[in-house]
């Protein structure tokens, strides 16, 4: 499982959430921490602390921490984290994409894995 962050800040972009909040909405809070990555089958907890927001403003509030969602739905949004789409292949492909990501920059990456035809298990 990959660790999966949600902060407050950046919720509050989101239509609904607000509202979802501010009227203690659980299922509709879960709901929009689901569709924005969190595994909400799995535990999560709320703190307050200083970070670093979806946006790289530097912020002092809640977020949520929990698992990223792993299924396919997910993986294919375009949204997944690199980590989750690496943890989600095959055993050989997750150690050869993560040597590779110590040893090289992403563009290099791309062009060895087209170079010997590595393709995720997807």
């Amino acid at each position: 499982m990959v660790g999966h962050a949600l902060s407050f800040s950046d919720l509050m972009l989101v239509t609904g959430w607000a509202k979802a909040y501010g009227e203690n909405n659980k299922q509709e809070i879960e709901r929009i921490l689901f569709e924005n990555g969190i595994d909400t089958e799995e535990p999560y907890t709320v703190e307050f602390s200083q970070h670093r927001n979806l946006r790289g403003e530097i912020v002092s509030c809640e977020r949520y921490i929990g698992e990223e969602r792993s299924c396919k739905e997910w993986l294919k949004s375009g949204a997944a984290s690199w980590e989750a789409e690496v943890e989600s292949c095959g055993l050989d492909l997750r150690i050869q994409l993560k040597t590779m990501s110590k040893m090289l920059n992403t563009g290099d990456f791309i062009d060895y894995a087209q170079k010997h035809g590595i393709q995720s298990d997807n």
